[in-house]
């Protein structure tokens, strides 16, 4: 929520790894096993006024613009086995997390 109220009505450009389909499942506000990155994948998301956060392109292909993908890189996302616990350890789930999670309150 922080940075959709600092950013409001601006265009935000965002860039990371794989697993930030955790940070599209936060906008989304859906769950992170339902999304996968694919290498140099790119998620077009928009938010119109005040409703919710919509996939204009996905990031879970990307054969439109890259020629070859080495044979070990594919599109990656969260799969149930991240979230088990192991040696007593939970990893945590997405459901629930939303932006404050990964954006700090700003400083007052």
């Amino acid at each position: 929520r922080c940075l959709e109220r600092t950013h409001y009505g601006q265009t935000v450009v965002m860039f990371s790894h794989a697993a930030s389909v955790a940070l599209v499942a936060a906008f989304l506000r859906c769950s992170m096993t339902d999304l996968k990155f694919a290498p140099c994948g790119v998620y077009h998301l928009e938010r119109v006024n005040d409703g919710p956060w919509k996939i204009v392109q996905s990031g879970h292909d990307n054969t439109s613009y890259v020629k070859e993908n080495s044979p070990t890189t594919y599109p990656w996302g969260f799969s149930g086995k991240h979230f088990e616990e192991n040696d007593g350890k939970y990893f945590g789930s997405s459901e629930g997390i939303d932006l404050d999670y990964f954006v700090g309150a700003p400083d007052n």
